[in-house]
Protein backbone atom coordinates (compact mmCIF):
# COMPACT_ATOMS: atom_id res chain seq x y z
CA UNK A 1 0.00 0.00 0.00
CA UNK A 2 2.90 2.52 0.63
CA UNK A 3 4.65 1.61 -2.92
CA UNK A 4 0.90 2.34 -4.18
CA UNK A 5 0.84 5.73 -2.52
CA UNK A 6 4.02 6.67 -3.59
CA UNK A 7 4.01 5.55 -7.02
CA UNK A 8 0.11 7.49 -7.27
CA UNK A 9 1.52 10.86 -6.00
CA UNK A 10 4.28 10.61 -8.13
CA UNK A 11 2.09 10.17 -11.60
CA UNK A 12 -0.27 12.89 -10.12
CA UNK A 13 3.17 15.20 -9.78
CA UNK A 14 4.19 14.12 -13.47
CA UNK A 15 1.10 14.86 -14.46
CA UNK A 16 0.52 18.48 -12.58
CA UNK A 17 4.11 19.17 -14.41
CA UNK A 18 2.64 19.24 -17.51
CA UNK A 19 -0.96 20.55 -16.94
CA UNK A 20 -0.60 23.52 -19.22
CA UNK A 21 0.09 21.34 -22.34
CA UNK A 22 -2.05 18.24 -21.15
CA UNK A 23 -4.92 20.41 -20.19
CA UNK A 24 -5.36 22.77 -22.95
CA UNK A 25 -4.47 19.62 -25.10
CA UNK A 26 -7.80 18.16 -23.65
CA UNK A 27 -9.72 20.92 -24.52
CA UNK A 28 -9.29 21.35 -27.71
CA UNK A 29 -9.63 17.97 -28.29
CA UNK A 30 -13.49 17.78 -27.73
CA UNK A 31 -13.68 20.50 -30.93
CA UNK A 32 -11.67 18.45 -32.77
CA UNK A 33 -12.49 15.63 -35.13
CA UNK A 34 -11.23 13.28 -32.75
CA UNK A 35 -14.20 14.81 -30.08
CA UNK A 36 -17.79 15.09 -30.25
CA UNK A 37 -19.86 15.12 -33.74
CA UNK A 38 -21.46 18.26 -34.64
CA UNK A 39 -23.73 17.37 -37.51
CA UNK A 40 -25.93 14.99 -36.39
CA UNK A 41 -25.29 13.01 -40.34
CA UNK A 42 -21.85 11.66 -41.77
CA UNK A 43 -20.51 13.84 -44.59
CA UNK A 44 -18.91 10.71 -46.20
CA UNK A 45 -18.37 6.99 -45.13
CA UNK A 46 -15.03 8.25 -43.75
CA UNK A 47 -15.99 10.73 -42.16
CA UNK A 48 -16.27 11.20 -38.61
CA UNK A 49 -18.24 14.24 -38.72
CA UNK A 50 -21.27 12.12 -36.97
CA UNK A 51 -19.60 10.69 -33.78
CA UNK A 52 -17.23 10.96 -30.94
CA UNK A 53 -14.09 10.49 -32.36
CA UNK A 54 -12.69 9.00 -35.63
CA UNK A 55 -14.59 6.70 -37.93
CA UNK A 56 -13.40 2.92 -37.69
CA UNK A 57 -12.58 3.07 -41.32
CA UNK A 58 -10.26 6.15 -40.99
CA UNK A 59 -9.02 4.97 -37.84
CA UNK A 60 -7.49 1.50 -39.12
CA UNK A 61 -6.06 2.59 -42.64
CA UNK A 62 -2.71 1.87 -40.67
CA UNK A 63 -3.47 -1.57 -39.59
CA UNK A 64 -0.49 -4.32 -39.32
CA UNK A 65 -0.85 -7.66 -41.07
CA UNK A 66 0.57 -10.53 -39.65
CA UNK A 67 3.45 -10.13 -41.90
CA UNK A 68 4.32 -7.29 -40.94
CA UNK A 69 4.95 -8.60 -37.49
CA UNK A 70 7.00 -11.17 -38.91
CA UNK A 71 9.04 -8.55 -39.61
CA UNK A 72 10.44 -8.47 -36.47
CA UNK A 73 12.05 -11.10 -36.79
CA UNK A 74 12.92 -11.29 -40.86
CA UNK A 75 13.52 -8.02 -41.93
CA UNK A 76 11.95 -8.51 -45.96
CA UNK A 77 9.24 -11.30 -44.94
CA UNK A 78 6.43 -8.46 -46.76
CA UNK A 79 9.11 -7.25 -49.11
CA UNK A 80 10.27 -4.06 -47.45
CA UNK A 81 9.13 -0.42 -48.23
CA UNK A 82 6.92 0.74 -50.61
CA UNK A 83 9.41 2.64 -52.80
CA UNK A 84 12.53 0.72 -52.12
CA UNK A 85 15.87 0.81 -54.03
CA UNK A 86 16.49 -2.67 -56.09
CA UNK A 87 20.11 -2.87 -57.53
CA UNK A 88 20.54 -2.70 -61.17
CA UNK A 89 21.04 -6.54 -61.93
CA UNK A 90 17.68 -6.78 -60.18
CA UNK A 91 15.01 -8.99 -62.44
CA UNK A 92 12.94 -5.54 -62.27
CA UNK A 93 16.29 -3.02 -62.73
CA UNK A 94 17.01 -5.68 -66.21
CA UNK A 95 13.58 -5.60 -67.63
CA UNK A 96 13.30 -1.50 -66.49
CA UNK A 97 16.64 -1.20 -68.73
CA UNK A 98 15.47 -3.01 -71.36
CA UNK A 99 12.57 -0.24 -71.67
CA UNK A 100 14.89 2.51 -71.60
CA UNK A 101 15.06 2.96 -68.27
CA UNK A 102 18.26 4.47 -66.03
CA UNK A 103 19.24 1.93 -63.87
CA UNK A 104 22.54 2.78 -63.15
CA UNK A 105 21.94 3.52 -59.43
CA UNK A 106 19.04 1.23 -58.52
CA UNK A 107 15.52 1.28 -59.18
CA UNK A 108 13.31 2.44 -56.83
CA UNK A 109 10.16 0.06 -56.58
CA UNK A 110 7.27 -0.75 -54.64
CA UNK A 111 8.83 -4.10 -53.29
CA UNK A 112 6.36 -4.05 -50.22
CA UNK A 113 3.48 -6.35 -50.86
CA UNK A 114 1.80 -6.14 -47.44
CA UNK A 115 -1.66 -5.04 -46.16
CA UNK A 116 -0.84 -1.43 -45.15
CA UNK A 117 -1.73 1.56 -47.77
CA UNK A 118 1.99 2.84 -47.74
CA UNK A 119 5.09 1.60 -45.62
CA UNK A 120 8.41 3.41 -45.12
CA UNK A 121 10.15 0.27 -44.28
CA UNK A 122 9.98 -2.76 -41.74
CA UNK A 123 9.39 -2.92 -37.79
CA UNK A 124 12.46 -4.97 -37.48
CA UNK A 125 13.47 -5.65 -34.25
CA UNK A 126 16.76 -7.97 -34.66
CA UNK A 127 16.08 -11.99 -35.31
CA UNK A 128 18.56 -12.53 -32.24
CA UNK A 129 16.55 -10.19 -30.10
CA UNK A 130 13.73 -12.33 -30.97
CA UNK A 131 15.63 -15.29 -30.21
CA UNK A 132 16.02 -14.01 -26.96
CA UNK A 133 13.02 -12.96 -25.84
CA UNK A 134 11.57 -16.76 -26.75
CA UNK A 135 14.53 -17.87 -24.41
CA UNK A 136 13.18 -15.28 -21.67
CA UNK A 137 9.97 -16.67 -22.26
CA UNK A 138 11.28 -20.19 -21.17
CA UNK A 139 14.21 -19.85 -18.91
CA UNK A 140 13.28 -16.67 -17.25
CA UNK A 141 11.10 -17.30 -14.16
CA UNK A 142 9.90 -13.65 -13.06
CA UNK A 143 6.30 -11.45 -12.66
CA UNK A 144 8.25 -8.92 -14.49
CA UNK A 145 8.69 -11.10 -17.45
CA UNK A 146 5.30 -11.82 -17.50
CA UNK A 147 3.71 -8.29 -17.06
CA UNK A 148 6.35 -7.95 -20.47
CA UNK A 149 4.92 -10.66 -22.18
CA UNK A 150 1.12 -9.84 -21.36
CA UNK A 151 1.75 -5.99 -22.41
CA UNK A 152 3.77 -7.47 -25.84
CA UNK A 153 0.53 -9.42 -26.80
CA UNK A 154 -1.45 -6.62 -26.25
CA UNK A 155 0.60 -3.88 -27.93
CA UNK A 156 0.92 -6.54 -30.87
CA UNK A 157 -3.03 -7.12 -30.78
CA UNK A 158 -3.51 -2.80 -30.62
CA UNK A 159 -0.91 -2.54 -34.02
CA UNK A 160 -2.73 -5.20 -35.45
CA UNK A 161 -5.98 -2.86 -36.06
CA UNK A 162 -8.66 -4.29 -37.79
CA UNK A 163 -7.36 -7.33 -38.66
CA UNK A 164 -7.71 -7.95 -34.91
CA UNK A 165 -11.01 -6.48 -35.39
CA UNK A 166 -13.08 -8.63 -32.75
CA UNK A 167 -10.15 -7.16 -30.11
CA UNK A 168 -10.02 -3.83 -31.28
CA UNK A 169 -13.39 -3.08 -31.80
CA UNK A 170 -14.11 -4.04 -28.06
CA UNK A 171 -11.71 -1.14 -27.26
CA UNK A 172 -12.28 1.40 -29.93
CA UNK A 173 -16.07 1.41 -28.60
CA UNK A 174 -16.25 0.95 -25.12
CA UNK A 175 -12.79 2.93 -23.91
CA UNK A 176 -12.24 6.14 -23.63
CA UNK A 177 -9.34 7.78 -26.00
CA UNK A 178 -9.03 4.17 -28.35
CA UNK A 179 -11.07 6.10 -31.09
CA UNK A 180 -8.83 9.27 -30.63
CA UNK A 181 -6.04 7.64 -32.56
CA UNK A 182 -5.54 6.98 -35.97
CA UNK A 183 -2.18 4.83 -36.93
CA UNK A 184 -2.94 1.44 -35.00
CA UNK A 185 0.65 0.10 -36.43
CA UNK A 186 2.35 3.08 -34.25
CA UNK A 187 2.15 1.41 -30.73
CA UNK A 188 4.83 -0.83 -32.26
CA UNK A 189 7.32 2.05 -30.62
CA UNK A 190 6.22 0.92 -27.36
CA UNK A 191 6.72 -3.04 -28.48
CA UNK A 192 10.47 -1.74 -29.14
CA UNK A 193 11.12 -0.88 -25.88
CA UNK A 194 9.33 -4.15 -24.41
CA UNK A 195 11.17 -6.85 -26.36
CA UNK A 196 14.73 -5.91 -26.43
CA UNK A 197 14.14 -5.15 -22.37
CA UNK A 198 12.69 -8.89 -21.89
CA UNK A 199 15.31 -10.20 -24.11
CA UNK A 200 18.54 -8.89 -22.91
CA UNK A 201 16.77 -9.23 -19.11
CA UNK A 202 16.30 -12.77 -20.15
CA UNK A 203 19.75 -13.37 -21.05
CA UNK A 204 21.46 -11.85 -17.65
CA UNK A 205 19.43 -14.07 -16.00
CA UNK A 206 20.12 -17.54 -18.23
CA UNK A 207 23.54 -16.71 -17.97
CA UNK A 208 24.02 -15.69 -14.07
CA UNK A 209 21.56 -18.90 -13.44
CA UNK A 210 23.00 -22.44 -11.67
CA UNK A 211 20.35 -24.35 -12.86
CA UNK A 212 20.26 -24.47 -16.80
CA UNK A 213 17.94 -26.24 -18.59
CA UNK A 214 19.36 -27.45 -22.27
CA UNK A 215 15.74 -27.24 -23.40
CA UNK A 216 15.33 -23.91 -22.80
CA UNK A 217 18.02 -23.19 -25.64
CA UNK A 218 17.02 -26.26 -27.80
CA UNK A 219 13.34 -24.87 -27.90
CA UNK A 220 14.08 -20.68 -28.51
CA UNK A 221 16.64 -21.64 -31.40
CA UNK A 222 13.92 -24.53 -32.72
CA UNK A 223 10.86 -21.91 -32.73
CA UNK A 224 12.76 -18.91 -34.16
CA UNK A 225 15.60 -20.67 -36.40
CA UNK A 226 13.17 -23.10 -37.79
CA UNK A 227 10.43 -20.35 -38.76
CA UNK A 228 13.19 -18.33 -40.69
CA UNK A 229 14.40 -21.57 -42.27
CA UNK A 230 10.60 -22.75 -42.96
CA UNK A 231 10.11 -19.19 -44.68
CA UNK A 232 13.64 -19.56 -46.86
CA UNK A 233 12.35 -22.86 -48.03
CA UNK A 234 8.77 -22.81 -48.60
CA UNK A 235 8.18 -19.19 -48.68
CA UNK A 236 7.95 -18.96 -52.77
CA UNK A 237 5.23 -21.59 -52.25
CA UNK A 238 2.91 -20.31 -48.99
CA UNK A 239 2.48 -16.64 -49.91
CA UNK A 240 1.59 -14.74 -53.44
CA UNK A 241 3.54 -11.72 -53.06
CA UNK A 242 1.34 -9.63 -54.42
CA UNK A 243 0.03 -6.68 -53.23
CA UNK A 244 -3.40 -4.65 -53.98
CA UNK A 245 -2.22 -1.71 -55.19
CA UNK A 246 0.35 -3.93 -57.89
CA UNK A 247 -2.93 -3.32 -60.14
CA UNK A 248 -2.22 0.19 -60.27
CA UNK A 249 1.58 -0.33 -61.89
CA UNK A 250 0.34 -2.99 -64.36
CA UNK A 251 -1.86 -0.04 -65.72
CA UNK A 252 1.32 2.05 -65.90
CA UNK A 253 3.14 -0.47 -67.55
CA UNK A 254 5.42 -2.14 -64.60
CA UNK A 255 7.28 -5.56 -65.12
CA UNK A 256 5.52 -6.64 -62.22
CA UNK A 257 6.21 -10.27 -63.15
CA UNK A 258 10.02 -9.72 -62.42
CA UNK A 259 9.18 -7.91 -59.18
CA UNK A 260 7.46 -10.03 -57.64
CA UNK A 261 10.64 -12.48 -58.51
CA UNK A 262 12.32 -9.88 -57.00
CA UNK A 263 10.01 -9.95 -53.63
CA UNK A 264 10.38 -13.53 -53.34
CA UNK A 265 14.26 -13.38 -53.36
CA UNK A 266 14.50 -10.52 -50.77
CA UNK A 267 11.90 -12.62 -48.63
CA UNK A 268 14.32 -15.67 -49.13
CA UNK A 269 17.63 -14.15 -48.36
CA UNK A 270 16.05 -12.43 -45.22
CA UNK A 271 14.95 -15.24 -43.95
CA UNK A 272 18.69 -17.03 -44.24
CA UNK A 273 20.45 -13.95 -43.07
CA UNK A 274 18.04 -14.43 -39.64
CA UNK A 275 18.48 -18.23 -39.66
CA UNK A 276 22.05 -17.72 -39.57
CA UNK A 277 22.15 -14.70 -37.06
CA UNK A 278 20.22 -17.05 -34.54
CA UNK A 279 22.07 -20.18 -35.23
CA UNK A 280 25.31 -17.70 -34.20
CA UNK A 281 23.89 -16.47 -31.20
CA UNK A 282 22.31 -20.37 -30.18
CA UNK A 283 25.80 -21.21 -30.71
CA UNK A 284 27.38 -19.06 -28.40
CA UNK A 285 25.31 -19.88 -25.88
CA UNK A 286 25.37 -23.30 -25.91
CA UNK A 287 29.19 -23.18 -25.97
CA UNK A 288 29.45 -20.84 -22.51
CA UNK A 289 26.95 -23.94 -21.30
CA UNK A 290 29.66 -26.47 -22.21
CA UNK A 291 32.33 -24.42 -20.43
CA UNK A 292 33.81 -23.56 -23.86
CA UNK A 293 33.75 -19.90 -23.24
CA UNK A 294 33.25 -17.54 -20.51
CA UNK A 295 30.14 -15.14 -20.20
CA UNK A 296 31.90 -12.20 -21.46
CA UNK A 297 32.64 -13.10 -24.60
CA UNK A 298 28.84 -14.02 -25.51
CA UNK A 299 28.05 -11.09 -24.94
CA UNK A 300 30.52 -9.27 -26.76
CA UNK A 301 29.50 -11.80 -29.85
CA UNK A 302 26.15 -11.54 -29.06
CA UNK A 303 26.56 -7.57 -28.83
CA UNK A 304 28.08 -7.51 -31.82
CA UNK A 305 26.23 -9.11 -33.94
CA UNK A 306 22.91 -7.76 -33.00
CA UNK A 307 24.33 -3.99 -33.72
CA UNK A 308 25.88 -5.06 -36.90
CA UNK A 309 22.06 -6.52 -37.80
CA UNK A 310 20.68 -4.00 -37.15
CA UNK A 311 23.16 -1.18 -38.16
CA UNK A 312 23.34 -2.68 -41.74
CA UNK A 313 19.27 -3.38 -42.09
CA UNK A 314 19.10 0.40 -40.81
CA UNK A 315 21.31 1.82 -43.76
CA UNK A 316 18.90 0.23 -46.07
CA UNK A 317 16.47 3.25 -45.29
CA UNK A 318 18.95 5.75 -43.45
CA UNK A 319 22.44 6.53 -45.15
CA UNK A 320 25.10 8.91 -46.12
CA UNK A 321 22.21 9.70 -49.40
CA UNK A 322 19.93 11.15 -47.21
CA UNK A 323 21.98 13.76 -45.33
CA UNK A 324 22.15 16.76 -47.55
CA UNK A 325 23.54 20.45 -46.86
CA UNK A 326 22.22 22.78 -45.17
CA UNK A 327 22.42 24.72 -49.13
CA UNK A 328 20.81 21.78 -50.77
CA UNK A 329 18.25 21.73 -47.98
CA UNK A 330 16.79 25.26 -48.69
CA UNK A 331 16.19 24.64 -51.94
CA UNK A 332 13.25 22.93 -50.50
CA UNK A 333 11.59 26.14 -49.18
CA UNK A 334 12.67 28.01 -52.58
CA UNK A 335 9.48 30.04 -53.76
CA UNK A 336 7.78 28.82 -57.18
CA UNK A 337 7.25 31.54 -59.72
CA UNK A 338 3.45 31.56 -58.67
CA UNK A 339 4.18 31.69 -54.68
CA UNK A 340 6.74 35.05 -55.77
CA UNK A 341 3.06 36.69 -58.19
CA UNK A 342 1.27 35.95 -55.05
CA UNK A 343 3.90 37.75 -52.43
CA UNK A 344 4.05 41.14 -54.92
CA UNK A 345 0.60 41.60 -53.21
CA UNK A 346 1.14 44.22 -50.58
CA UNK A 347 -1.72 43.45 -48.36
CA UNK A 348 -0.50 40.25 -46.71
CA UNK A 349 -3.37 39.47 -44.65
CA UNK A 350 -5.49 37.12 -47.13
CA UNK A 351 -6.01 33.71 -47.68
CA UNK A 352 -4.60 31.27 -50.60
CA UNK A 353 -5.88 27.97 -51.74
CA UNK A 354 -3.70 25.56 -53.85
CA UNK A 355 -5.30 23.28 -55.76
CA UNK A 356 -1.65 22.37 -57.51
CA UNK A 357 -0.85 20.06 -54.46
CA UNK A 358 -2.96 17.71 -51.86
CA UNK A 359 -4.54 20.73 -50.74
CA UNK A 360 -5.53 19.05 -47.26
CA UNK A 361 -2.79 16.72 -46.63
CA UNK A 362 0.14 19.20 -47.48
CA UNK A 363 1.60 22.26 -45.55
CA UNK A 364 3.85 23.19 -48.80
CA UNK A 365 1.87 26.55 -49.41
CA UNK A 366 1.65 27.41 -45.79
CA UNK A 367 5.47 28.49 -45.97
CA UNK A 368 4.52 31.18 -48.02
CA UNK A 369 1.07 32.19 -47.59
CA UNK A 370 -1.85 32.44 -45.21
CA UNK A 371 -3.83 29.06 -46.89
CA UNK A 372 -6.81 27.32 -46.85
CA UNK A 373 -6.41 23.49 -46.11
CA UNK A 374 -2.66 21.95 -45.13
CA UNK A 375 -2.51 19.05 -42.97
CA UNK A 376 -3.30 18.24 -39.17
CA UNK A 377 -3.77 15.21 -37.50
CA UNK A 378 -6.79 16.76 -35.49
CA UNK A 379 -8.51 19.74 -37.16
CA UNK A 380 -10.90 21.58 -35.59
CA UNK A 381 -14.53 19.37 -36.59
CA UNK A 382 -15.89 22.69 -38.29
CA UNK A 383 -13.16 22.97 -40.68
CA UNK A 384 -13.05 19.52 -41.65
CA UNK A 385 -16.77 19.91 -41.93
CA UNK A 386 -16.30 23.12 -44.13
CA UNK A 387 -13.37 21.17 -46.20
CA UNK A 388 -15.78 18.31 -46.91
CA UNK A 389 -19.07 20.19 -47.70
CA UNK A 390 -18.00 23.22 -49.32
CA UNK A 391 -14.59 24.23 -49.61
CA UNK A 392 -12.74 20.98 -52.19
CA UNK A 393 -16.37 21.36 -54.00
CA UNK A 394 -15.23 24.65 -54.95
CA UNK A 395 -18.41 26.72 -53.33
CA UNK A 396 -17.36 30.26 -54.51
CA UNK A 397 -19.06 31.88 -51.77
CA UNK A 398 -17.21 30.13 -48.78
CA UNK A 399 -14.45 30.80 -50.31
CA UNK A 400 -15.27 34.35 -50.65
CA UNK A 401 -16.31 34.13 -46.95
CA UNK A 402 -13.00 32.97 -45.97
CA UNK A 403 -11.01 35.61 -47.53
CA UNK A 404 -9.41 33.49 -50.40
CA UNK A 405 -7.96 36.05 -52.77
CA UNK A 406 -5.75 33.81 -54.86
CA UNK A 407 -6.29 29.94 -56.01
CA UNK A 408 -3.22 28.56 -56.98
CA UNK A 409 -4.47 25.69 -60.26
CA UNK A 410 -2.48 23.40 -62.33
CA UNK A 411 -1.42 24.06 -65.55
CA UNK A 412 -1.27 21.92 -68.31
CA UNK A 413 2.48 22.13 -69.01
CA UNK A 414 3.09 21.17 -65.58
CA UNK A 415 3.71 24.19 -63.71
CA UNK A 416 1.26 26.32 -61.44
CA UNK A 417 -0.79 29.28 -62.30
CA UNK A 418 -2.52 32.36 -59.65
CA UNK A 419 -5.86 33.43 -60.13
CA UNK A 420 -7.27 36.16 -58.31
CA UNK A 421 -10.81 36.25 -56.77
CA UNK A 422 -12.07 39.79 -56.88
CA UNK A 423 -14.87 38.64 -55.12
CA UNK A 424 -13.33 37.72 -51.78
CA UNK A 425 -14.96 39.73 -48.69
CA UNK A 426 -11.55 40.77 -47.00
CA UNK A 427 -11.18 40.46 -42.95
CA UNK A 428 -14.28 41.64 -41.98
CA UNK A 429 -17.39 43.06 -43.26
CA UNK A 430 -20.80 44.58 -41.87
CA UNK A 431 -24.39 42.65 -43.44
CA UNK A 432 -27.65 43.58 -43.96
CA UNK A 433 -29.71 40.29 -42.85
CA UNK A 434 -29.50 37.89 -39.80
CA UNK A 435 -30.73 34.38 -40.72
CA UNK A 436 -31.36 32.20 -38.00
CA UNK A 437 -31.27 28.56 -38.34
CA UNK A 438 -32.50 26.01 -35.74
CA UNK A 439 -29.63 22.91 -36.29
CA UNK A 440 -26.06 22.76 -37.48
CA UNK A 441 -27.26 20.70 -40.07
CA UNK A 442 -29.70 23.83 -41.01
CA UNK A 443 -26.39 26.61 -40.66
CA UNK A 444 -23.61 24.83 -42.83
CA UNK A 445 -26.43 23.48 -45.80
CA UNK A 446 -27.56 27.29 -45.61
CA UNK A 447 -23.56 28.19 -47.25
CA UNK A 448 -24.87 26.88 -50.06
CA UNK A 449 -27.87 29.40 -51.02
CA UNK A 450 -26.87 32.27 -49.56
CA UNK A 451 -25.52 36.31 -50.21
CA UNK A 452 -21.77 35.93 -48.12
CA UNK A 453 -21.60 39.50 -48.33
CA UNK A 454 -24.97 40.47 -47.00
CA UNK A 455 -26.26 37.59 -45.10
CA UNK A 456 -24.96 36.31 -42.03
CA UNK A 457 -26.78 32.59 -40.89
CA UNK A 458 -26.62 32.62 -37.22
CA UNK A 459 -27.46 29.24 -35.18
CA UNK A 460 -30.87 29.86 -33.04
CA UNK A 461 -28.47 29.20 -29.59
CA UNK A 462 -27.49 32.60 -30.71
CA UNK A 463 -30.88 34.24 -30.99
CA UNK A 464 -30.77 36.59 -27.55
CA UNK A 465 -27.70 37.99 -29.00
CA UNK A 466 -28.59 38.77 -32.23
CA UNK A 467 -32.87 39.82 -30.60
CA UNK A 468 -33.94 43.25 -32.22
CA UNK A 469 -30.61 44.08 -34.06
CA UNK A 470 -31.21 45.82 -37.72
CA UNK A 471 -28.23 45.42 -39.16
CA UNK A 472 -27.47 47.69 -42.21
CA UNK A 473 -24.36 47.48 -44.62
CA UNK A 474 -23.37 51.05 -43.83
CA UNK A 475 -20.12 52.51 -42.37
CA UNK A 476 -16.61 51.18 -42.53
CA UNK A 477 -14.81 48.25 -40.56
CA UNK A 478 -11.18 47.04 -41.58
CA UNK A 479 -8.57 45.05 -40.41
CA UNK A 480 -5.13 47.17 -38.32
CA UNK A 481 -3.05 44.57 -36.89
CA UNK A 482 -2.88 41.27 -36.99
CA UNK A 483 -0.98 38.21 -34.84
CA UNK A 484 -1.90 34.82 -34.06
CA UNK A 485 -2.98 35.53 -30.37
CA UNK A 486 -4.32 39.31 -31.34
CA UNK A 487 -5.96 40.88 -33.82
CA UNK A 488 -7.19 44.56 -33.95
CA UNK A 489 -9.59 46.00 -35.86
CA UNK A 490 -10.79 49.44 -36.21
CA UNK A 491 -14.76 50.44 -36.95
CA UNK A 492 -16.97 53.37 -37.99
CA UNK A 493 -20.80 53.58 -38.38
CA UNK A 494 -23.61 55.47 -37.61
CA UNK A 495 -25.28 52.97 -35.90
CA UNK A 496 -25.31 49.50 -33.64
CA UNK A 497 -24.32 46.65 -36.83
CA UNK A 498 -23.58 43.21 -37.19
CA UNK A 499 -19.90 42.58 -38.63
CA UNK A 500 -18.29 39.48 -39.54
CA UNK A 501 -14.90 38.64 -38.75
CA UNK A 502 -12.84 35.98 -41.21
CA UNK A 503 -11.20 33.97 -38.59
CA UNK A 504 -12.41 30.64 -37.26
CA UNK A 505 -14.74 30.70 -34.41
CA UNK A 506 -12.91 28.62 -31.36
CA UNK A 507 -15.60 28.74 -28.52
CA UNK A 508 -17.80 29.70 -26.45
CA UNK A 509 -15.18 30.17 -23.62
CA UNK A 510 -11.86 28.98 -25.29
CA UNK A 511 -9.89 31.53 -24.91
CA UNK A 512 -10.86 33.87 -27.28
CA UNK A 513 -11.91 36.87 -25.71
CA UNK A 514 -13.49 40.53 -27.90
CA UNK A 515 -13.31 43.44 -26.83
CA UNK A 516 -14.47 47.04 -27.91
CA UNK A 517 -12.15 49.87 -26.68
CA UNK A 518 -10.35 47.12 -24.49
CA UNK A 519 -13.62 46.34 -22.76
CA UNK A 520 -14.81 42.46 -22.96
CA UNK A 521 -17.67 42.02 -24.87
CA UNK A 522 -19.20 38.84 -26.15
CA UNK A 523 -19.22 37.86 -29.56
CA UNK A 524 -21.02 34.74 -31.43
CA UNK A 525 -20.67 32.51 -34.25
CA UNK A 526 -21.68 32.87 -37.65
CA UNK A 527 -22.00 30.86 -41.19
CA UNK A 528 -21.11 27.68 -39.34
CA UNK A 529 -17.40 28.89 -38.62
CA UNK A 530 -17.00 32.59 -38.71
CA UNK A 531 -17.08 35.15 -35.63
CA UNK A 532 -19.39 37.75 -35.43
CA UNK A 533 -19.97 41.03 -32.79
CA UNK A 534 -22.18 43.43 -32.41
CA UNK A 535 -20.69 46.61 -33.31
CA UNK A 536 -21.95 50.10 -31.81
CA UNK A 537 -22.27 53.30 -33.62
CA UNK A 538 -19.36 55.48 -34.00
CA UNK A 539 -15.75 55.14 -34.28
CA UNK A 540 -14.70 52.38 -32.39
CA UNK A 541 -11.18 50.03 -31.85
CA UNK A 542 -12.39 46.07 -31.92
CA UNK A 543 -9.79 43.66 -30.47
CA UNK A 544 -9.78 39.72 -30.45
CA UNK A 545 -7.11 38.18 -27.77
CA UNK A 546 -6.47 34.47 -27.23
CA UNK A 547 -5.73 33.99 -23.73
CA UNK A 548 -7.15 30.94 -22.53
CA UNK A 549 -7.70 30.08 -18.53
CA UNK A 550 -6.36 26.59 -19.04
CA UNK A 551 -3.37 27.70 -20.28
CA UNK A 552 -2.71 30.12 -16.99
CA UNK A 553 -4.24 28.47 -14.05
CA UNK A 554 -2.27 24.97 -16.11
CA UNK A 555 1.06 27.25 -16.44
CA UNK A 556 0.57 27.37 -12.04
CA UNK A 557 -0.18 24.41 -11.46
CA UNK A 558 3.07 22.91 -13.92
CA UNK A 559 5.02 25.44 -11.92
CA UNK A 560 3.73 23.98 -8.30
CA UNK A 561 4.53 20.67 -9.10
CA UNK A 562 7.47 20.58 -11.08
CA UNK A 563 9.20 22.54 -7.64
CA UNK A 564 8.01 19.99 -5.70
CA UNK A 565 9.56 16.91 -8.22
CA UNK A 566 12.91 19.21 -7.67
CA UNK A 567 11.95 19.71 -3.76
CA UNK A 568 11.85 15.92 -3.67
CA UNK A 569 14.80 15.21 -5.33
CA UNK A 570 16.76 17.28 -3.29
CA UNK A 571 15.30 15.84 -0.03
CA UNK A 572 15.76 12.13 -1.07
CA UNK A 573 19.45 13.05 -1.96
CA UNK A 574 20.00 14.62 1.41
CA UNK A 575 18.57 11.84 3.29
CA UNK A 576 20.67 9.50 0.98
CA UNK A 577 23.75 10.97 1.95
CA UNK A 578 22.65 10.75 5.50
CA UNK A 579 21.96 7.17 5.22
CA UNK A 580 18.17 8.10 6.71
CA UNK A 581 16.35 4.82 6.99
CA UNK A 582 13.49 6.00 5.13
CA UNK A 583 15.59 5.69 2.02
CA UNK A 584 17.15 2.02 2.66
Amino acid sequence: FKATAFLIIGALLAVGSSASKLWTTYEYGKDTMRGEPILSEPIDATSSSAQEGLSWEYAMIYSNGSLDLLSMMIPMAAGGGSQELLPANSNFGKELRKMGAQTRNGVPAPTYWGTLAINGGPIYMGAIVIFLLFLSFFSWKSMTKNWGLIAIVITLLFSLGKNAELWNTLFFDYFPLFNKFRTPNSVIGITSILIPFLAFMGLDKYLKSENKKAWHLYASFGITAGICLIIALLGSSIFGFESPGDARYVQMGYPMDDLIEDRMGMQQMSALKSFGLISLAALLIFLFNKGKIKSVFVLLGIGLFTVGDLWLAGKRYLNEEDFVSNRNYQRNFAPRPVDEQILRDNDPNFRVLDYSINTVNSSQASYFHKTIGGYHAAKLQRIEDMLDMHIMKNNSKVLNMMNTKYVIAPTENNSETAQLNPAALGNCWFVNNIQLVNSAGEEIAALNDFDPAGDAVIHQEFATYVNGLTPRKTGDIKLTMYSPNKIEYNSNTTQENLAVFSEVWYGPNKGWQAYVDDKPVDHIRANYILRALKVPSGNHKITFEFNPRTYRLGERISLVCSSLILLCVVIFGFLKYRNHPWVD
